[in-house]
């Protein structure tokens, strides 16, 4: 597809533009004309090159910053930029979320806030619903959805459509994959990746995607985890590089028993890696230190102790602390596997 036609809206959703911003201009006639990576390097440019008045515009303005990972620049704008301070609210907390997961004090807050202009009442309902996701509370999207759907009929500028609409996606996809229909689920991620992403972005769809393969496919999910993780090295993005590396290789790895050559300094995951091995007096000696154990670490533990009981209970914590219906399977699939052995 032609780069500048995916962030046009369809015939069907224009009908809703009542307003276009210059940033919408601008990027669009980049895209037309160059790369996608120096038409995001213009824009960004022009987002920065001075105030933008228009309401519209210092909202596309904001999303167009964020979403490209220009998080540094969006810091220096919304400390600079003048105006309703109603507009930049929501970005701060988006900017704090980056270094720092929401808590149920920052969702409690949120959920007293309320917006009158159709495109932050929209960013407002997805920041809600990020924030119960960032407390591990994974049926949050439930409580929102209709609001969501009917939210992104009212935006009324292509560039922060677009992107909500980016946004709108990125969420169904982890409804339907926390709530286990991973059908659903990847037609959302792939409808994602066939977008101009950020580097950060396009690491984080395909570690994603290795999860999303972790019971059906070892080649899949571990491909996936090393595409997540050569894209983060290229872009330097530290905390993907850890996350990947540290946790997601080891942890597919040690699921599928698939362990040469794999290490990781998490003790946790090294406990899982141990009994992938055979070495359940390691890795009890590291779970049995622990002194609250995360229904992960319940897993691992309830497999190393061949403990029927500990997988089960695991099982019903992701389900009920988390509506995890995804992650609830690894128990039960460890509980196969001590039955398949004892």
């Amino acid at each position: 597809m032609v780069r500048h036609k995916v962030i046009e809206p369809s015939r069907l959703s224009e009908a809703q533009m009542n307003e276009v911003s210059t940033i919408y201009h601008v990027y669009h006639d980049q895209l037309r004309h160059t790369s996608s990576k120096k038409a995001a390097k213009a824009t960004m440019h022009y987002c920065l090159s001075g105030a933008h008045v228009k309401t519209e515009d210092q909202l596309a303005s904001y999303e167009f910053l964020y979403m490209n990972d220009y998080f540094w620049e969006l810091d220096t704008v919304l400390s600079t930029q003048q105006g309703d301070p109603e507009i930049p609210l929501l970005y701060r907390v988006l900017l704090t979320r980056y270094s720092k997961p929401l808590t149920t004090e920052d969702l409690n807050w949120l959920q007293t806030l309320s917006f009158s202009h159709p495109s932050l009442r929209c960013l407002h309902l997805f920041t809600l619903v990020y924030a119960y996701y960032d407390i591990k509370q994974y049926t949050g999207l439930d409580k929102y959805v209709d609001e969501c759907y009917d939210a992104l009929l009212h935006v009324n500028e292509p560039l922060f459509y677009y992107y909500m609409k980016l946004r709108f996606d990125e969420l169904l996809f982890q409804h339907y994959w926390k709530t286990n229909n991973l059908l659903l689920a990847k037609k959302y991620i792939y409808k994602v990746l066939n977008t101009d992403l950020s580097p950060r972005k396009h690491s984080s769809m395909n570690h994603n995607l290795a999860l999303c393969h972790l019971y059906e496919d070892y080649d899949l999910a571990i491909g996936y985890a090393y595409t997540g993780l050569s894209i983060a090295k290229e872009n330097n993005l530290v905390k993907a590089i850890k996350s990947i590396q540290n946790y997601t290789i080891p942890f597919i790895s040690a699921f599928h028993r698939r362990t040469q050559n794999i290490t990781t300094p998490d003790p946790v995951e090294t406990a899982h890696l141990a009994i992938a091995k055979g070495d359940v007096k390691t890795a009890k000696s590291i779970l049995s230190k622990l002194s609250a154990l995360t229904p992960f670490q319940e897993s691992y533990l309830g497999l190393a102790t061949s403990d029927r009981a500990m997988l089960n209970r695991a099982h019903n914590r992701f389900i009920k602390e988390y509506g995890d219906h995804f992650f609830a399977q690894l128990p039960l699939y460890y509980l196969e596997r001590i039955n398949h052995t004892n």
